[in-house]
């Protein structure tokens, strides 16, 4: 680029024409433009972290060894670390243990009240906290394909939602649930026309490949518990 403008210069003076002239600030202009090209480059490489080798080289070269040890320790992030048992750190294990304060001592900082035993609870308390259930799943899903066979009758189908839906929404989506479970183990069908879907309750044994091989996505909202008891 120096070179360029140093000779644009040494024959400034020798024009003559307009057209002498033009030519001057074409070059000019030409390179300007180049000087624009190279700045929206040095700017995109910046903003993309870019590093020219040769400056990287080049710095490297002038650093000293505690330079690189440090920069290697910066730059270091090892993916696996090695740690081994040693004295000093047994020690020091042992005095932090030998001076923490016991679980009560801890405890009255936190003003926690009075400290009650541990006692003991029943199945009938747990099924009450849901912790438990009360019947089987499986004792559950018999009784549950029973009932559908009941309410199908000689039709041998019932409508899906007529059997689902309760009067309770968090008991419809239970029942929702337990039916997909009936479907998937093979214990019901369930037969899809048009807009209406009928659960088909299935008699023993059951064979796991007769479970529908396809999924029915069903939106359960009360929204729509709503719309289909209308």
């Amino acid at each position: 680029m120096s070179e360029a403008l140093r000779i644009i210069r040494r024959h400034a003076g020798s024009w003559q024409t307009l057209q002498d002239n033009l030519l001057d600030m074409r070059a000019i202009t030409s390179l300007a433009r180049v000087v624009g090209l190279q700045s929206a480059n040095l700017r995109f490489q910046s903003s993309s972290l870019f590093v020219d080798p040769s400056m990287v080289k080049q710095k490297i070269g002038s650093m000293s060894r505690e330079q690189l040890a440090e920069l290697l320790l910066l730059s270091w992030h090892p993916v696996v670390e090695l740690e081994q048992l040693t004295d000093a750190s047994t020690k020091e294990a042992l005095d932090y243990w030998q001076q923490m304060l016991s679980f009560f001592e801890r405890r009255k900082r936190l003003s926690a009240g009075p400290f009650e035993t541990p006692g003991s609870m029943d199945s009938p308390e747990l099924a009450r906290m849901r912790v438990l259930e009360e019947k089987a799943f499986t004792k559950r899903l018999e009784e549950l394909r029973i009932e559908m066979k009941e309410k199908a009758g000689e039709d041998k189908r019932i409508e899906y939602w007529s059997f689902v839906r309760t009067s309770n929404f968090p008991q419809t989506v239970l029942r929702a649930q337990m039916v997909s479970f009936l479907v998937s183990y093979g214990m019901a069908a369930l037969d899809r026309k048009r807009e209406k879907m009928f659960l088909i309750p299935r008699d023993p044994p059951f064979a796991s490949r007769q479970g529908s091989p396809l999924s029915y996505p069903i939106p359960i909202t009360k929204e729509v518990v709503l719309s289909r008891a209308k």
